[in-house]
């Protein structure tokens, strides 16, 4: 067995700690390895992904200032007099026109092109790159003759597309074509079923401006623009509480304000609908208004042959709502779609005088309608 020494030279037993010594030492070694490995490949993780998302946002920031990949969009632009390029490029960005004001503002900057900016409307495209705005802004702008439009409550798509072609707006064509075929980041338009004229109700009645010649895309934008402004996240959760999409309420809306005569009657109209709705007895809406819009003309009175048509607009052949709107409805109706007075009534029919006259039997109704000489409500026709 190996000895040891004192320094009396005694011998004594060997210490066996040495071996245990070495082999911590050991593996401090490895362990310090490790953790440098560890760091190492954090930082080289770490420098490969700031690298990625740099060039990711050089790249962001090079289509920006080139248009590489840019949609093309018509747009208007107003430019006020004075204004800072600060101003332009916040102007250029509402319009979707560029991405980073900053680097809009630098480029002008850096070109000698930060004063050099005219006033007045400008009509750019959203694939102009840095230089063919700046020089588009540079050029004085054409003053173009704007119009004003009144949309009134109940008006049908079809007669808003004239009315706009009418005032040299834009060509029907063009906004007929945007319309059906062109795609609106909206989130009341998502999960719209597939319709002719898909866009019926959602042009909000009201008074706009327009230019002349306007970009039919940015025309239909102003009026679901519109729409998004007055259709309410409170109004989405009550729709959403009555189990209804938004779609339907603007569907049930539009019969409302086509049927109801006024303020008065409007919550009462509103409730036979949605009465009906919840009835097994009465699950046909029976509305006058949805004839006439399969019809295209308010035929003061329908036939029997007319309710027979087949249609997915016929009340009177299919049970709940039609496919969709048939007119743009106003504020009015859309509240008394959403909060509907609370009554028994099942039947309307509407009387010389053009006020309602409201039943809840069938019995009752036929009476209301021969005292008031008029086959227009529910389920009037026919009766």
């Amino acid at each position: 067995m190996p000895q040891k020494y004192d320094e009396a030279g005694a011998t004594k037993p060997f210490d066996r700690q040495q071996p245990q010594s070495a082999a911590r030492g050991r593996k401090s070694v490895r362990q310090r390895k490790q953790a440098l490995f560890a760091r190492t490949f954090l930082y080289a993780v770490t420098v490969i992904l700031c690298s990625l998302l740099l060039a990711i946002y050089a790249l962001n920031i090079a289509n920006d200032a080139l248009a590489l990949m840019k949609p093309s969009s018509t747009m208007e632009v107003y430019i006020a007099k004075g204004s800072t390029v600060s101003a332009i490029a916040r102007e250029l960005k509402d319009a979707g026109l560029i991405e980073h004001r900053w680097s809009f503002k630098l480029f002008a900057k850096l070109t000698g092109n930060d004063g050099n900016f005219q006033y007045g409307t400008y009509v750019l495209n959203t694939d102009m790159d840095y230089l063919e705005l700046v020089t588009n802004l540079q050029r004085t702008a054409a003053f173009l003759e704007t119009v004003r439009v009144t949309i009134p409550e109940g008006y049908e798509l079809r007669e808003i597309v004239d009315a706009l072609e009418r005032k040299k707006v834009c060509s029907a064509e063009a906004l007929w074509e945007a319309i059906n075929t062109h795609s609106f980041d909206y989130w009341f338009l998502e999960g719209l079923p597939e319709r002719d004229n898909r866009l019926e109700g959602y042009f909000f009645p009201d008074t706009y401006e327009f230019f002349e010649d306007s970009d039919a895309d940015t025309v239909a934008k102003k009026f679901l623009d519109n729409f998004g402004n007055k259709f309410t996240a409170e109004m989405a959760a009550r729709a959403e509480e009555l189990g209804m999409t938004v779609d339907q309420v603007v569907t049930l809306a539009s019969i409302i304000e086509r049927e109801a005569a006024g303020e008065a009657d409007r919550g009462k109209v509103a409730s036979v609908f949605h009465n009906r709705l919840n009835s097994n007895q009465y699950s046909l809406l029976q509305s006058c208004a949805t004839v006439q819009y399969i019809l295209k003309e308010c035929k003061p009175v329908l036939s029997v042959a007319d309710t027979k048509i087949e249609s997915p607009y016929n009340t009177y052949l299919h049970a709940g709502l039609p496919v969709g709107p048939i007119a743009s409805p106003g504020l009015a109706s859309l509240k008394a779609a959403l909060y509907p007075e609370t009554t028994g009534y099942y039947f309307f029919v509407v009387a010389a005088d053009g006020t309602h006259i409201f039943s809840t039997t069938f019995a009752e109704h036929q009476a209301a309608v021969g005292r008031a000489g008029s086959s227009r409500g529910t389920g009037a026709v026919g009766s």
